[in-house]
């Protein structure tokens, strides 16, 4: 089974009929959908930033771009709207696509509002994104979220700003053994490696090839085993990144049972579809 770890809900995966399509092209069986900009058709090119600075942790440029631009638009109070129309994706589409909800702090109560919602929409996992709000991971909010997500043995997804949040998180997830927690785009490996901390429910997210070398790949799979990363496109930050982020894991020095566990083997396993 082949799954997109990471994408949003917008540019080639607007649409019930483009999602298919994209998937069937790129033999994909499912995808892993959260919001994005709304009603947007935009796919995004992006330079490859990841090519460039091979052993940097480049996301660091791009998160501080992020957070300026989502400070201007406000982007993020389209978010409640978002989660809403990533579930109607899940049923146009015969569960084609596996919903995560992104919870952000408008929403007053989150473990009330993420219980409520789950027997609604069944729902698969979470997302944090500290980039589109400001909070930290010593944050009431935080802490709320991710105790609601371990309770309910669901993952938590979580696109970190900066080195501090990194070690914060490290901190908490050793207090958090259950968790299940995925690092957006290797952000930190470098510290995780530093601490030498890795455990049962930590996974990275390899997204996107713009982002993340093949070489820090390479170093999160030696790192903690091909069993604990994972395939995204991000769509539609990328132009094909689906097709391409693929293929980049296809042609990775390694076996081709690893090759299957980061292309959707783990993910299979880990949400229990």
């Amino acid at each position: 089974m082949i799954i997109d770890g990471h994408a949003h809900a917008c540019g080639d995966f607007l649409t019930a009929e483009s999602i298919i399509n994209k998937l069937d092209k790129a033999g994909v069986d499912k995808v892993i959908l959260v919001p994005g900009e709304l009603n947007s058709k935009k796919n995004y090119s992006m330079p490859n930033l990841a090519e460039m600075f091979p052993s940097k942790n480049v996301v660091k440029i791009t998160n501080s771009i992020t957070k300026f631009v989502m400070g201007i638009t406000g982007t993020v109070k389209q978010i409640p709207e978002g989660n809403e129309f990533v579930y109607e994706l899940t049923k146009k589409t015969k569960e084609r696509v596996v919903q995560f909800v992104w919870i952000t702090q408008q929403v007053e109560k989150p473990d009330e509002f993420l219980s409520e919602k789950l027997l609604e929409w069944d729902f698969k996992g979470v997302k944090l994104h500290q980039c589109w709000e400001n909070y930290s991971i010593d944050s009431d909010f935080f802490r709320s979220v991710a105790g609601w997500a371990e309770k309910n043995e669901l993952p938590l997804f979580i696109h970190l700003f900066s080195d501090i949040d990194v070690i914060k998180i490290i901190e908490y997830k050793k207090a958090h053994p259950k968790l299940k927690l995925i690092i957006a785009h290797l952000f930190g490996l470098e510290l995780f490696i530093k601490d030498d901390f890795k455990d049962e429910n930590l996974y990275f997210d390899s997204s996107t090839m713009q982002l993340t070398s093949s070489k820090r790949l390479m170093d999160a799979i030696r790192f903690t085993g091909a069993g604990h990363v994972t395939m995204g496109s991000d769509t539609p930050y990328g132009k094909d990144n689906l097709q391409k982020n693929i293929d980049r894991i296809k042609i990775l020095d390694i076996s081709n049972k690893e090759k299957n566990l980061i292309l959707g083997e783990n993910m299979k396993q880990f949400l229990k579809i």
